[in-house]
C-alpha cells in the first residue's frame, strides 16, 4: 500500500443532493420521524406526533420494523396512539389522525433489500461493533437510537483505523453520512459508558458483514 492509501477512506467533496439515493434518504426520514417524536413526547404536541405517525407510515417496511417488536419500539400506530392521549376532543386533530390511519402505505421494490433495520444489544460499560462494505462514491449511512434514555456514542473507522466519523447519542440518536474513496470494509463501534445494557436499533443502507 501506497502512503495515500493511508488516508481516511472518505471523499472530502460534498456529494450532489439530488444524487442521493433513496435508501439514504429513507433513514433520514427515519431520524427525522424520530426527532418530531422526541419533541412531541417532551411537549405533549399532538401534531408533531401526528407528523412522526405520517413520515413512519410512508417508509418501507424494511425500515418500520415487526408488529411485535416490543413496547419501546416506535410504530405509526404508537405514535398516533400517544397523539390522541394528548389530543383530547380536538376535532381537527382527530381528523388529521384518522387521515394518516388512512393512508395507504406504498412499499418501493428496489428499497427494500438496500435498507435494513437492526435490532442489537450492548452491554454495560461495552462496546458493539460490526463491520460494513461500501464501494468507491457509494453513499454510506448509519443511524442509532438507544430504546432508552441512554446515551451510546456511535464512531465509524476505516480499515487503516481512521476515524471516518463520530456522533454522540445525547439527543437520543446519532447517525453518521459519508462516502468512500475506494472500495472498503468500515468498522461500526457503538460504545455504552453506562451501567446498564442498552438495547438499540441501527439502521444501515447496507449488509453487515457476515464473520
Amino acid at each position: 500500500m501506497s502512503a495515500a492509501a493511508h488516508k481516511p477512506n472518505v471523499d472530502p467533496s460534498p456529494g450532489q443532493a439530488k444524487n442521493v439515493p433513496q435508501p439514504v434518504l429513507a433513514i433520514e426520514q427515519l431520524r427525522l420521524s424520530d426527532t418530531l417524536a422526541d419533541f412531541g413526547e417532551r411537549q405533549a404536541d399532538p401534531v408533531a406526533l401526528i407528523e412522526a405517525a405520517k413520515i413512519r407510515k410512508m417508509l418501507p417496511s424494511t425500515l418500520t420494523g415487526p408488529e411485535n417488536a416490543g413496547p419501546t419500539t416506535r410504530s405509526w400506530k404508537s405514535l398516533l396512539a400517544r397523539a390522541e392521549q394528548f389530543s383530547g376532543d380536538n376535532p381537527a386533530l382527530a381528523g388529521l389522525i384518522a387521515d394518516v390511519r388512512a393512508y395507504q402505505q406504498r412499499e418501493i421494490p428496489s428499497l427494500a433489500g438496500n435498507v435494513h433495520l437492526l435490532h442489537r444489544l450492548v452491554k454495560q460499560k461495552s462496546a458493539d461493533r460490526a463491520e460494513v462494505r461500501f464501494k468507491t462514491g457509494e453513499f454510506a449511512i448509519v443511524y442509532i437510537r438507544p430504546d432508552s434514555a441512554a446515551s451510546l456514542g456511535l464512531f465509524v473507522y476505516d480499515e487503516f483505523n481512521n476515524l471516518i466519523c463520530s456522533g454522540d447519542s445525547a439527543s437520543s440518536e446519532a447517525l453518521c453520512r459519508w462516502r468512500p474513496r475506494w472500495d472498503g470494509v468500515y468498522l461500526l463501534d457503538v460504545r455504552n459508558e453506562s451501567t446498564d445494557d442498552v438495547q438499540y436499533q441501527l439502521a444501515i443502507n447496507h449488509e453487515i458483514v457476515a464473520h
